[in-house]
């Protein structure tokens, strides 16, 4: 790390950095860095739901599919 006198005066000038594994925060002048959070997946609370098919809709205008609904 170097010294800055910039960061001492006027607080670090911090930028989100992200790696494939955490988020970051590192002060651009002086290149001091957090810890960070760690990023992990978050597994669905529910499967997915099947989306309908619309290849039967396709070639109907507005007005048709309207009467449809």
């Amino acid at each position: 790390m170097r010294f800055s006198m910039r960061c001492l005066l006027l607080g670090h000038d911090d930028w989100l950095v992200r790696s494939p594994e955490r988020l970051r925060l590192r002060c651009d002048h002086c290149w001091r860095e957090t810890l960070g959070w760690k990023l992990t997946r978050l597994k669905p609370s529910r499967p997915p739901q099947p989306v309908a098919k619309l290849s039967g809709l396709r070639g109907l205008s507005r007005l048709e599919l309207s009467e449809h609904a």
